[in-house]
């Protein structure tokens, strides 16, 4: 089963990214600041507190992931 990692999945196209990869049965990682009822609800696994633009939170990202493999990263995050 392909895992997918999504970025700015609490709302709008990032979740539905995360609604529809989980409806077909693959696997996704959400990554958020902070998740929204609606994201929490899809049981998709949550890497919440993540803010993309600190080098922290980008550090602490790939610990949290290591020996994760991905089969696609959507890059939603800052999308105007």
């Amino acid at each position: 089963m392909p895992t997918y990692l999504v970025t700015g999945s609490n709302r709008g196209i990032g979740l539905e990214y995360c609604r529809q990869l989980e409806a077909r049965g693959d696997q996704v990682i959400a990554v958020c600041r902070t998740p929204s009822p609606e994201l929490e609800a899809l049981g998709v696994r949550l890497e919440a507190g993540i803010e993309l633009t600190a080098e922290a939170d980008l550090d602490s990202l790939q610990q949290r992931l290591a020996g994760q493999p991905l089969d696609g990263v959507i890059l939603n995050a800052g999308i105007l």
